[in-house]
């Protein structure tokens, strides 16, 4: 199963729920669907949603008759799940906004019709590919009022448009931490929070790797160039023709050319720091580059 799928039947567990969170559940469903011949209906290919659909459906109208069509088409199903009598929008209303008697104002009541609207219509990506989640309205009508919705209860979603439908969309690993907190998906949040540490920890590693070989890169180039500055001094005039501090220094960078600073320090005679060894090399350095430019 995919990461939007484990959310969305997480989600669609629904037996535990007090009746005002399951009537709240069931108008966000019936928000984000469809309206098929003017009544609204559940559509998907979602079997966890049609079984949460009946659940809440029998809790909250249990008089009424429900009916549920299965078409198979290239392999997949499409159920179509609706309450027969006009009850659905005698409760609910005509869906033109959020109604405030049945979405109260209360968290309870507005997490749990998010928690509908999610699982009907909404989507996450992988975050071990991308940070996004959306929810596309087949009523495009409805968009701007969802927007206005989410917004008021924390969560800045953005829209944009895609085949002329209005898609509500978050990006930030945040805010969908928060979205999917706030409508009863802990595990999913969980999960996300737990990939962002993963790569926060792989990033770390990689930069100090990367560090770690610019810094052998650094040294490498170094001590190449000393090397050749060395033998350029022994073919024209010899070591002997150095203090013999600087004579001390040129042989042990000749004998060990992959240690670091540091290690040569440790094989000198004498002790010695970074710093004057480095001030050392740069003398040596400066004899090759006086040869060079007498023989230019």
């Amino acid at each position: 199963m995919s990461f939007s799928s484990d959310i969305k039947k997480e989600l669609c567990v629904v037996r535990e729920l007090k009746i005002n969170e399951m009537t709240a559940m069931l108008y966000g469903l019936f928000f984000a669907g469809k309206t098929i011949n003017g009544k609204p209906v559940v559509q998907t290919e979602n079997a966890d949603l049609i079984a949460a659909a009946r659940t809440l459906s029998e809790n909250v109208f249990p008089k009424e008759r429900c009916t549920l069509t299965k078409l198979v088409k290239n392999g997949s199903s499409l159920y179509t799940f609706e309450i027969k009598s006009q009850a659905v929008g005698a409760r609910f209303g005509d869906f033109s906004s959020v109604n405030a008697e049945i979405i109260s104002g209360n968290d309870s009541d507005s997490s749990a019709f998010l928690r509908g609207v999610f699982v009907s219509c909404g989507s996450v990506t992988d975050p071990n590919k991308e940070y996004h989640l959306e929810m596309v309205l087949p009523e495009n009508g409805r968009s701007e009022t969802l927007c206005g919705f989410i917004s008021e209860h924390g969560v800045p979603i953005k829209t944009t448009v895609r085949n002329k439908n209005t898609v509500l969309y978050l990006k930030t690993s945040e805010l969908i931490e928060d979205l999917l907190t706030y409508i009863g998906a802990g595990r999913g949040a969980l999960e996300i929070m737990q990939v962002k540490i993963e790569k926060d920890i792989r990033n770390r590693a990689n930069r100090s790797v990367n560090c770690d070989s610019a810094n052998l890169d650094k040294t490498v180039a170094a001590s190449e160039k000393s090397r050749r500055d060395i033998e350029f001094i022994i073919e024209r005039i010899g070591l002997s023709g150095l203090s013999p501090e600087l004579r001390e220094t040129a042989w042990l960078r000749l004998d060990n050319p992959e240690s670091s600073l540091s290690e040569l320090c440790g094989m000198h005679s004498l002790e010695i720091s970074r710093s004057g060894l480095n001030h050392r090399l740069k003398k040596i350095s400066q004899i090759a580059e006086e040869l060079r430019k007498n023989e230019a």
